[in-house]
């Protein structure tokens, strides 16, 4: 079994492991787990500190109580001691009398004494080497105690100093954020002042919504700049970034080559520096050669001579002795020239080798020199390395800032979406309002409207692009920071194992120290027993020496047996002294550790503070990473409804497209049929005097005929002739009912268009009179001019308001901008220091890991536990896995319908996206416009105010000249009237001509009546359309309906998940009350097992010291054992005397009778005799005394044996009672980890139910958002249902109206027609009453009439002219006062502009003095804060120096007591040898020899304590002489900061020796060289070993964010629709903007890394376009197999 925090500890760190289950869990559950694991730490730290407190509190009870004990026992052991000594006087004085009968077994009792004496011997022997091993531990303990003496106070200097740099940091916290505090309050009192400012302006604005049109296009074209701008500065600095990114690389490579060149130079000048060092020894030992091979030569020569001087003296005489001479003198005046040549040679060789020698040093100098340099160069390069990672931990805290700006800024931006929320709600409302207004006048405001609202989303899509890119970037860092956390985590676990494992070592060290202690005991005790046999046996032995008389023998032995007692003596109190001194020695270490101990606990408390305050900064990176979400699901929000909006908008522009269209073709029809209505009243005049004409000739034929008739009645000609007349008026008469039927149609489609356009003003709410019908044409076009203009009008007070509204914003931004600067600056500085706490608190947990790995021993022991509440989490699970299985079914039922929703959804997409591509197309061609229009940089306000007032001018200009333009045409029109009458008179003439023309346009009315007809059956197609709606509103009610009913289910399966949450819940509640009555348990159980430890510590005390009694008991029974055999001895001597003195009594006795000077001498020997009768009575009584000893001795040890097995006994039974209690104890920590396990389950288990509630209330809230938008469509559609059904009244009513009319002129022509024929009847009648009358009259009668008749007709036609002409001059009279009335409308309004310009300029003005005091302010608290750092890095230096100072007076002082130590125990040794001096002061010459052996052994197993060689060791690849520890022993050591500090010492001989052998030079160089390469290999290798964990860290960090990109990718894979159009734009788009901004949406999906993203920005810019042709989309795409 192992255990899970383990598992999660190592697997982020282990690179080859592939995917783990962390890299698996999502976001929420990896924080979730790490949650856990700081929990799990916590409560082991607490265990941790809980178990140290106890070590501490039963290391503190036995050493306090040690002493006592100790020292009664002591006292204890002297009393029995001289009871013992006086036992064993008494015993020694009943040996004395049985000693007399003790002769005759003595020689056997010698050799066995002899045998004894050798063990004893042994036995001493063991004893010293024992004792000598002791010291020698004693000694590893006191330098173990000083070296954690040191590293303890290190330890505090550290956590005091990282105490109080965290006090100064968390006060300088506390001020940034009081100053926080101070602006968000100024902020928020700055906040109202400038809403109901803002408030103001917009009611201004509102009221002056009536002009501006072009400004909205210039401020566009402005914006699309800006955003160009900010975009080319965006892409500008990230390209700053990677340039800086990739010099930094350059440097950090730059450095590294040069560390390797100055390692290589160094490897270099050290290979030289041995071949120089090679060379010299060689020349050194050649010069040795080359001395000794003439010192040779010497000798010989010396020894040669004196041979044939003693070969020639023997066989020559007298007479060769002077040529010999002569030889001899020569030869020795060569060799002596040779003798001072060679001297002379070997000065020179000398002086070379001094010079060598001088070489030798200057060279080590260099090479020393060279070292410093090395070491310097690489500390400089060390310290370069550090700045760099402390910049990149400072970019690291920028990057942090950042986050807490973007967050800042994501709050604002909540704020202003808020605010911008509530404005669009206002405006949507006013404009619903004048929405309703304008759908009765074609819906033009709002699509207007729209457009700019557009516009605006547009902006506000782009910042949301920027905000989400910069979200992006951040959450990036953050799981930077997330796998530093980790890897800190990994490395927190290896150092508890670590810890666990040393704490395994020294509870196994204890064990085996214990093991030692009672195989010692044991050894003592098998030591006493043999003891005791050896002592039976030589009572026996004395028992049978009783019956012999060895009385001199056993004097000698009890003689020497004494020397022996006092040396034993003298050896216990010197013992006992050094005893007496290690104790005390004990209790001031144990003093110091239980000082140091409370330091410990101390800096532990304070650990836990941080560890806490790490705890906050923790959750507040969590809630920072929920604000996160939060902002993402707004964002999400406001992306729907910006879809939502461009939707309306589009549907808006498609009606105002139509609405437009309709318009003018309203417009072209209402031209043609005015000019069509000119021509056929002109027709029909012309029609109307052939008419009259006709009837006048008719009339004249009529007469004529009755004339011919009456006069003539047979003449067949005039037959003829009137019938082909009749025909001909039949073929007139039909000719002119067809004109009538166009005249008919005509008239209807006049009334048609007139009824259009009367509605048409209606909703304009134009008042015309309809009396005047031949006015109507003109008053018609004047209302349309009018509610054109004031369309216009409307327009352009729209787009000044939007322009406001845009300025507004704009400004804000800008303020926005700018705080969000100066708030970027103070968490900038704020990161600084959270960077500088940061490496503190690694410090920290570098130092706490070393406490932590003390609890993965508990751990491990916890893990059976753990298997327990695995089995119950099992049944859990298996429940949970069932109602999971549950909700899967009804999830895969719910996600059924979803796919359903998300077809339809991408259908309405695609729309959409041909919608947007329209747009854009328009927008291209606006945008060109605009480019046309403001090719000028817009750079100041003023200037581009003035532009757009002179374009508002010539705008206004380019107006009045179209109104004049249509005053000169109206003139032209009245020309054109006046012109007209003369070619009436000319038209009159070619009537005939005019009927043909009249049949063609008959025809072309015939095609206009099948138009008329179509448009009925379009009518109808609409009716059937309407129908269709209806039924698919229906339709969609259903789908709304079921969407209901699936959303109640989804809340139904809720409250049963709730449900099953709260039970889940409450069981967890029962286990952890269960799991603490066990922890409650556990600790009753640790409470009585620290009790047995308790009582077990005083039972091995107890043991201890009746162990060291036994001891001491069987010492002093082997020294009266030694003092009896010295006593035997001296007896068996005394009795060899004795029969020596009765011989010669007897002798003596024989020679008194021969002589008196005999007798004296006998006298002399009877006094001899008695005083020797004394002393042997004297040593009786000795010997009786200590029998008596012996006896009582042999009592104690039976009692002690007895006491002892009564002990063991006890000691089993603890045992036995400590076997169950930890038995117990494992059987509660398996429970324990039991339910621990099955709380981690349970855990999970919540964590996984939660997050499925989380998913379910995400897809209820997607469920609303789906309802409302369906809600909203309902509505729109309703709306749009309400205005067809409106515009289809309408129409009704207009067609209605028309079919009034028809039937009104239909009655009124059939009037008219009844009223013809009568008055034709009538005529009849008058004209047969007149041809009857004047039938005698002549011709010219007839023709005056008819031109009287002309002439009438003429007249009524000029009175006509007169009156249309009067017609238009009011019209002209009424254009004029229009004209007017119009110049003087806009004169106001551009006085309000004037106005409005003015104050907002007053505006700005007093904005920018509030924007200098606000930058003055801060520059006063930058000022401030640099002074406060200043002072307190002051304050900081002055503390640095007096804890210094501090750390050098103890460390003074402990110098000082270790010197007073060493004269203490220089004392002390003085006392011990005048001791030694005293007893050999007192003893005869014989015992000298073994007082002198002592003190060699003496001075041989004491060395002289000196605390520095002591506590200095030898550290690794060491190698040092025996003369170099002697004469290191006397001196001071540096350290190696006072020797970087000292200053350079020059290399002189040292004062106790004047010069070094060469031997000791070589073994210098060798061990010094030897040193330097051991450190240049541990170099070597860590750097080595660092180059290594680098490249894993860097490989683990790539990884981990492939793997995370891996997961968000996985999550975009839904979409993949989305996705293939979003991709097969960027491949079709050219390179440019529009390609640009494609690319956040591809990074977004994809997860790209920064190299891709890099790459796909040049691609999109067209810079690698080469690239691109080579490789193709297949190097980026090579997953997508469709697109090769």
């Amino acid at each position: 079994m192992e255990d899970p925090v383990q598992d999660g500890m190592a697997s982020p760190a282990t690179p080859g492991t592939g995917k783990s289950k962390l890299e698996t869990l999502p976001k929420e559950d990896l924080i979730k787990f790490a949650k856990k694991q700081m929990m799990l730490i916590q409560k082991a730290k607490s265990r941790c500190t809980e178990l140290e407190k106890e070590i501490e509190e039963l290391k503190s009870k036995p050493v306090a109580g040690g002493t006592d004990d100790i020292i009664k026992a002591l006292t204890e052991r002297l009393d029995a001691i001289l009871l013992e000594k006086a036992e064993t006087e008494q015993q020694c004085l009943c040996l004395k009398k049985e000693n007399i009968k003790m002769k005759q077994e003595v020689e056997d009792s010698v050799t066995k004494i002899k045998d004894v004496n050798k063990e004893f011997e042994q036995s001493q022997r063991n004893s010293v080497k024992e004792i000598e091993n002791l010291k020698n531990e004693l000694m590893a303990v006191h330098s173990k105690h000083s070296e954690d003496k040191a590293s303890l106070q290190k330890e505090l200097e550290e956590v005091t100093k990282k105490q109080l740099e965290l006090s100064e940091q968390l006060k300088f916290q506390g001020d940034c954020e009081d100053n926080v505090k101070k602006l968000q309050e100024e902020i928020q009192n700055i906040r109202p002042a400038f809403e109901e400012q803002i408030l103001y302006l917009q009611k201004q604005l509102r009221a002056a919504t009536n002009e501006k049109e072009k400004e909205i296009t210039n401020l566009q074209e402005v914006i699309e700049a800006n955003s160009q701008h900010y975009q080319k500065d965006v892409m500008s600095l990230q390209k700053e970034l990677l340039q800086l990114k990739a010099t930094h690389q350059e440097q950090v490579k730059e450095l590294m080559c040069q560390i390797e060149a100055s390692a290589k130079e160094r490897e270099a000048e050290v290979n030289n520096l041995n071949q120089l060092k090679e060379n010299l020894v060689r020349q050194g030992e050649a010069s040795e050669n080359t001395q000794e091979k003439y010192e040779c030569e010497l000798e010989n020569l010396e020894n040669a001579p004196n041979a044939n001087h003693e070969n020639q003296m023997c066989p020559l005489g007298l007479q060769e002795d002077a040529f010999v001479e002569q030889v001899v003198n020569e030869k020795v005046k060569h060799l002596e020239n040779t003798l001072k040549e060679l001297e002379s040679q070997h000065s020179i060789l000398k002086d070379e080798v001094t010079y060598m020698n001088n070489l030798k040093l200057k060279l080590e100098i260099d090479a020393q020199h060279i070292k410093d340099e090395f070491f310097h160069e690489r500390e400089d390069l060390e310290f370069k390395i550090n700045e760099l990672l402390l910049a990149k931990e400072e970019q690291g805290c920028v990057i942090e800032k950042l986050k807490s700006e973007l967050e800042d800024s994501n709050k604002q931006f909540c704020y202003t979406i808020e605010k911008h929320n509530k404005e669009v709600q206002s405006l949507k409302e006013q404009h619903q309002k004048e929405i309703s207004e304008l759908n009765e006048t074609f819906l033009s405001g709002s699509e207007k409207e729209k457009l700019t609202l557009m516009f605006e989303i547009q902006g506000l899509k782009e910042q949301c692009e920027n905000l989400q890119q910069e979200k992006q970037e951040a959450i990036l860092n953050y799981e930077s920071l997330r796998e530093i956390m980790e890897i800190l985590q990994t490395e927190l676990g290896e150092s508890a194992g670590k810890i666990s494992q040393e704490f395994e070592s020294m509870k196994q060290q204890q064990a085996s120290d214990v093991n030692e202690l009672q195989q010692k005991l044991r050894t003592a005790f098998n030591e006493k027993d043999a003891l005791l046999e050896t002592v039976n046996h030589l009572q026996r032995e004395n028992e049978k020496l009783s019956q012999q008389e060895l009385v001199p023998e056993l004097e000698n032995t009890i003689k020497s047996l004494q020397e022996k007692n006092e040396i034993c003596l003298v050896s216990l109190s010197e013992r006992d002294t050094m005893l007496k001194e290690f104790e005390a020695k004990i209790n001031s270490l144990t003093e110091e550790k239980n000082i140091f101990i409370g330091k410990i606990k101390s800096s532990h408390e304070e650990m836990d503070n941080l560890h806490k305050k790490c705890e906050r900064g923790e959750r507040l990176v969590i809630e920072l990473r929920e604000k996160v979400e939060q902002t993402s699901q707004y964002n999400s929000e406001l992306e729907q409804k910006v879809n939502e909006l461009t939707g309306e908008l589009e549907e808006t522009l498609k009606e105002k497209d139509q609405n437009n269209q309709k318009l003018e073709k309203l417009t072209i029809q209402f031209k043609t049929i005015s000019e069509d209505q000119e021509a056929l009243s002109s027709e029909v005049k012309s029609l109307y005097e052939e008419n009259n004409r006709l009837s006048s000739e008719k009339n004249q034929l009529n007469r004529d005929l009755e004339a011919v008739l009456s006069q003539k009645e047979g003449t067949f000609m005039l037959t003829d002739h009137i019938s082909e007349l009749e025909k001909k008026l039949q073929l007139v008469v039909a000719e002119r009912d067809n004109l009538s039927t166009v005249l008919e149609n005509e008239q209807v489609q006049k009334l048609f268009v007139k009824t259009q356009l009367y509605g048409f003003l209606k909703q304009m709410e134009s008042k015309i009179s309809e009396e005047n019908e031949e006015q109507d044409v003109v008053n018609v076009l004047q209302a349309i001019g009018e509610s054109l203009t004031k369309i216009n009008e409307e327009k352009h007070s729209l787009i000044f308001h939007y322009d406001k509204r845009a300025a507004e914003l704009e400004k804000k931004i800008e303020c926005l901008q700018e705080e969000n600067t100066v708030q970027c600056e103070e968490l900038r500085s704020l990161l600084r220091d959270h960077e500088q706490e940061k490496v503190l608190l690694r410090k920290e947990l570098e130092e706490t890991l070393s406490h932590k790995e003390d609890l993965q021993s508990d751990l491990l022991e916890m893990k059976n536990a753990n298997e327990k509440t695995r089995l119950e989490n099992q049944n859990l699970l298996s429940q949970v896995e069932e109602t999971s299985q549950k909700l899967c079914s009804k999830n895969e039922t719910h996600n059924v319908k979803e796919q359903c929703l998300v077809k339809e959804l991408e259908n309405l997409r695609l729309s959409l996206e041909q919608k947007e591509a329209e747009l854009q197309d328009v927008r291209a061609e606006l945008l060109l416009l605009k480019d046309s229009l403001a090719k000028s940089p817009i750079e100041n306000d003023q200037p581009s105010l003035v532009k757009e007032l002179e374009e508002k001018i010539r705008y206004l200009e380019k107006e009045s000249k179209e109104k004049e333009e249509k005053i000169n045409k109206i003139k032209l029109v009245a020309v054109k009237a006046k012109k007209e009458l003369d070619s009436s008179k000319k038209e009159a003439q070619s009537l005939r001509e005019e009927l043909e023309s009249v049949r063609s346009e008959k025809d072309q009315f015939s095609t206009s009546m099948r138009d008329l007809i179509q448009g009925a059956e379009s009518y109808k197609n609409l009716l059937l359309e309407y129908d269709k709606q209806s039924e698919q509103l229906d339709v969609e009610k259903e789908r709304a309906n079921n969407f209901e009913h699936h959303i109640e289910d989804l809340t139904r399966q809720l409250r049963n998940s709730t449900f099953q949450c709260e039970k889940l819940s409450s069981d967890n509640e029962d286990l952890l009350t269960r799991i603490e009555t066990l922890q409650s348990n556990a600790k009753l159980l640790e409470v009585q097992i620290l009790e047995v430890q308790k009582a077990k510590a005083v039972a091995d005390k107890e043991l201890e010291a009746e162990k060291l009694q036994k001891e001491q008991k069987i010492k002093e029974h082997a020294s009266s054992v030694n003092e009896l055999e010295e006593l035997q001895l001296q007896l068996q001597k005394e009795k060899k005397q004795l029969q020596k003195t009765m011989q010669e009594l007897e002798l003596v006795r024989k020679d008194a009778q021969q002589t008196t000077l005999m007798n004296m001498e006998i006298a002399d020997y009877e006094r001899l005799m008695k005083e020797l009768n004394q002393k042997l009575a004297n040593k009786n009584s000795k010997i009786e005394d200590l029998e008596q000893e012996i006896k009582i001795q042999k009592q104690k040890q039976e009692t002690l044996q007895e006491e002892m097995t009564s002990l063991q006994s006890s000691v089993q039974q603890y045992e036995e009672k400590n076997t169950k209690i930890k038995q117990l104890l494992v059987k509660t920590k398996k429970e324990l980890a039991d339910s621990k396990q099955a709380e981690t389950d349970h855990l999970i288990l919540q964590a996984s139910l939660k997050g499925e509630l989380e998913a379910s209330q995400q897809q209820v809230e997607v469920y609303k958002i789906q309802l409302a938008e369906i809600t909203s469509e309902k509505h729109k559609i309703h709306e749009h249902l309400k205005t067809s059904a409106d515009q289809h009244q309408c129409a009704l009513s207009a067609y209605q109206q028309k079919v009034t009319a028809l039937q009104e002129e239909c009655r009124a022509a059939k009037a008219e027609q009844a009223a013809i024929t009568s008055e034709f009847e009538s005529y009849k009648v008058r004209v047969h009453n007149v041809l009857k009358q004047q039938k005698n009259k002549s011709v010219s009668q007839t023709e005056t009439e008819g031109a009287k008749q002309e002439r009438e007709h003429l007249e009524m036609l000029i009175d006509q002219l007169k009156i249309k002409l009067q017609d238009t001059q009011n019209n002209l009279q009424i254009n004029v006062s229009e004209l007017q009335t119009l110049q003087s409308e806009h004169d106001t309004l551009l006085e309000r502009h004037n106005k409005m310009l003015q104050e907002t300029v007053s505006k700005e003005a007093e904005l920018r003095e509030k924007l200098c005091s606000i930058q003055s302010e801060n520059m006063m608290l930058k000022s401030e804060h640099a002074q406060t750092v200043s002072q307190l890095t002051s304050q900081n230096e002055v503390l640095r120096s007096s804890f210094r100072d501090q750390v050098r007076h103890l460390q003074e002082e402990h110098r000082k007591t270790m010197e007073t130590l060493q004269q203490q125990l220089s004392k002390v040794e003085a006392q011990l040898f005048q001791l030694k001096s005293e007893p050999t002061t007192r003893s005869p010459a014989a015992s000298h020899q073994p007082l002198k052996n002592l003190r060699e052994r003496r001075s041989t197993d004491l060395p002289v304590l000196d605390m520095y060689a002591i506590t200095r060791e030898e550290g690794e690849g060491m190698e040092t002489t025996d003369t170099e520890s002697v004469s290191s022993s006397g001196t001071h050591t540096q350290s190696l900061e006072q020797l970087l500090n000292s200053p350079e010492t020059k290399l002189e001989p040292p004062l106790w020796h004047a010069e070094f052998t060469k031997e000791e030079l070589v073994q210098k160089l060798s061990s010094t060289t030897k040193s330097a390469d051991h450190l240049n290999g541990l170099l070597r290798e860590t750097e080595a070993t660092n180059a290594i964990l680098m490249e894993q860290i860097k490989l683990l960090k790539s990884e981990i964010r492939r793997l995370e990109r891996n997961q968000e990718r996985e999550k975009s894979v839904a979409n993949l629709e989305y996705l293939k159009n979003v991709l097969l734009q960027f491949i079709f788009l050219k390179p440019g903007s529009e390609k640009e901004r494609l690319l956040p949406v591809i990074d977004t999906m994809l997860q790209l890394s920064p190299e891709e993203k890099g790459k796909l920005t040049a691609i999109a810019q067209g810079e690698e376009e080469n690239a691109s042709r080579s490789s193709g989309w297949a190097s980026y795409l090579h997953s997508w197999s469709g697109l090769r």
